[in-house]
């Protein structure tokens, strides 16, 4: 039977989250996934729909519905291997629905940077960004605190950094949409620094 566009696009969108090797979809797939997710249209993902979305994507993978997820199903899905250890807490080699729906929760709790209990777009493209390169939690308390955020910020950068110039093109910052880039780009030279990307990701998150 064939799936729902809306569901292929939510599995599309989740797929988007999964930490795999360094490659960034563009920011209109970005656009999409965040689409996707905000069924409600109101330009914000909320709790509900989060883990509604979660939740269609472990059903999608766990093909014979026993409410688990083990190696030859997770081979066949679009979670990645590293979800898939990261959520398996008892270490028993397969990923059960609570284990799963608990690591979706606490990625939802990390992203939502000004703790509404949503994600607007530029923090769920900020979460797409942060899987890949890994946020700063010093206080290991599932949030990030503003220090952090600078923190995690400049990691991102320095990983977005290919050439190793120490500055941004809109050709590294793909992902980005390029009315951001040009608001970010304050010298108006074409490239970001460092602190332009961290000031302008601080502004439009209002941090």
């Amino acid at each position: 039977m064939t799936r729902p566009r809306s569901s292929l696009l939510v599995l599309f969108a989740l797929a988007l989250l999964a930490p795999v090797a360094w490659a960034l979809p563009t920011a209109a797939q970005i656009k999409l996934a965040f689409d996707a997710l905000d069924t409600t249209r109101n330009g914000a993902i909320n709790e509900e729909e989060w883990d509604r979305a979660s939740f269609a994507l472990f059903r999608a993978a766990d093909k014979n519905n026993n409410n688990f997820i083990d190696a030859a199903e997770l081979a066949d899905s679009t979670i990645a291997q590293d979800t898939f250890l990261r959520a398996d807490t008892d270490h028993d080699g397969r990923l059960s629905v609570g284990e799963f729906m608990e690591l979706r929760r606490a990625i939802f709790r990390i992203a939502d940077i000004d703790h509404d209990d949503s994600l607007n777009f530029v923090e769920f493209e900020l979460l797409i960004v942060m899987e890949q390169v890994g946020w700063t939690d010093r206080n290991q308390n599932g949030r990030i605190e503003q220090s952090e955020l600078r923190e995690s910020l400049t990691k991102a950068f320095e990983q977005l950094d290919e050439n190793h110039d120490r500055q941004l093109s809109p050709t590294e910052l793909g992902y980005l949409p390029p009315g951001r880039f040009a608001s970010y780009d304050t010298n108006r030279d074409g490239t970001l620094s460092a602190e332009e990307f961290v000031a302008g990701y601080r502004t439009a998150l209002g941090a």
